[in-house]
């Protein structure tokens, strides 16, 4: 009898635990709005291969992160990304780099020619918002040769103020953040440093 009974008080619980409402989540996707009007830059014609941007760990979930000024991570449980950070900015990275050095051919994932190609890096370190309505984004980049020689390397660092209030607000400034002053300067970067 006591054991029908908790037997009872236990799917009693999990109905009921199943029963509770589940907040509905905003997923966000990352939009390069400004990949038509994208000037085109001269290059010698060579082949290139993007890496998978790489992100830090803490920013490699699907949650939106906020972080504070004294680094507390906030982790969003209802504004989420649609896909996670690393093959967003891979491969609208390299759909921006097409458009703007037409000249270079570009290879993503496992896609290779046979022979040896130059290869471009990108490493993100921040890419969040912070309390005060200021997104951060930084990292470095480098190209290495088809040789294997370092071609150029940088680091960038933006920071850019939050127009409004709003997640949506974020991933917009983030996202033209990303593309017009961290994606354009590194292709005038391999462009200037190409035609050498």
């Amino acid at each position: 009898m006591k054991w029908r009974m908790f037997l009872m008080v236990v799917i009693a619980w999990l109905v009921t635990a199943c029963a509770a409402p589940v907040a509905p989540s905003n997923e966000y996707l990352l939009m390069d709005a400004e990949l038509s009007d994208v000037e085109a830059q001269a290059t010698p014609v060579i082949a290139v291969q993007l890496m998978p941007v790489y992100v830090a760990n803490y920013l490699a979930g699907n949650e939106i992160v906020l972080v504070t000024t004294q680094g507390s991570v906030h982790r969003s449980k209802s504004n989420l990304w649609a896909e996670t950070l690393s093959p967003q900015l891979t491969r609208l990275t390299q759909q921006r780099l097409e458009k703007t050095l037409p000249n270079i051919t570009w290879f993503g994932g496992q896609r290779l020619p046979a022979n040896a190609i130059a290869t471009l890096s990108i490493d993100v370190d921040d890419f969040y918002a912070d309390l005060d309505g200021v997104i951060h984004i930084s990292g470095r980049w480098q190209l290495i040769s088809e040789l294997g020689e370092l071609s150029i390397s940088n680091t960038f660092s933006v920071k850019d103020i939050l127009k409004s209030d709003g997640y949506s607000t974020m991933v917009q400034t983030l996202s033209s953040s990303w593309f017009n002053h961290v994606i354009d300067s590194i292709a005038k970067d391999i462009a200037r440093t190409l035609n050498r």
